[in-house]
Formats: C-alpha cells, sequence, structure tokens
C-alpha cells in the first residue's frame, strides 16, 4: 500500500453569518445538499446522531446510482460558531482509500462569515487519491459558497 501526504488550504467568503455557516458544516441534510464530491455524485447520511464530539457518523458517498464509498466521521472539536474539527476515513468494498483531517475557522465579515479550511490527508491507494481528495474538496466548498 503506498501512502501518500498532503495538506489542501481553502479560503471562502461566506453570504451567511457564522451561525448559519457552522450549522451547514454540520447539519446533516445541508451537508447532503452542498456536500457532494462532484456534479454526478451524491452524499446520503441516514439514521445517523446528530454531530456532536466525541461521535461517529456514517454515511455512503458515490454516483448518484451506486454510493459505494463509506464514510465514517468522527467528530472532534466543535466550537460554534468559530472552530469545527472532524476526521474521515473513506473505504470501499473492504479497503481504507484514505483519511482527512478537516479543520474550519470562521470569523465575522461583514454580513457574512470568512472561512478558512485546512485540510491535511492521507491516501493509500495511490497518487489519484489525493488528486480524487483535492476535486473532492473543492467542488464541496464552491458549493457551499453557492449554498448561501
Amino acid at each position: 500500500m503506498t501512502t501518500q501526504l498532503g495538506t489542501l488550504e481553502f479560503t471562502r467568503t461566506l453570504g451567511a453569518d457564522p451561525v448559519r455557516v457552522f450549522a451547514a458544516l454540520t447539519n446533516q441534510a445541508d451537508r447532503m445538499a452542498w456536500g457532494p464530491p462532484d456534479v454526478d455524485s451524491v452524499v446520503l447520511i441516514e439514521d445517523q446522531p446528530e454531530a456532536a464530539p466525541g461521535v461517529r457518523e456514517t454515511s455512503r458517498v458515490g454516483p448518484r446510482d451506486n454510493p459505494y464509498v463509506d464514510v465514517a466521521t468522527d467528530w472532534i472539536v466543535m466550537e460554534a460558531p468559530t472552530r469545527l474539527i472532524y476526521a474521515e476515513t473513506l473505504s470501499a468494498e473492504g479497503e481504507t482509500l484514505g483519511c482527512s483531517l478537516a479543520t474550519f475557522e470562521l470569523s465575522p465579515e461583514g454580513a457574512g462569515t470568512a472561512m478558512q479550511a485546512s485540510i491535511q490527508i492521507i491516501g493509500f491507494v495511490g497518487e489519484e487519491m489525493m488528486g480524487e481528495f483535492e476535486g473532492g474538496w473543492t467542488h464541496a466548498l464552491d458549493n457551499l459558497s453557492k449554498y448561501f
């Protein structure tokens, strides 16, 4: 198994206050709306506990007709409405594809929110996984910007 390491940094200005942005980052229905990693994919979060530190949530992501990637999200730090940290582990067909540690810092900016996201990533199935992470996070956070 090849291990690839990386860090993705994103900055966005969002058209909602930090309270609403924090809610959109943690609410399951909101995340299913803005979180798909590309236009042909879905995120399915069903029958899971609400996000809280120490909670593990499981979901599925992938093509609309076959969301085959299992995602385990471990909520670590939730300091509403300014800081959020969680870890995700992605696997498919019994193989761990990669992990990420996502840190979001939110601050008021005018009537909206300045968001800084730092995503530390580890890929286990080759360099292509790093591209999948980057493309998925970029698309999802672009969707989050449009969501407001």
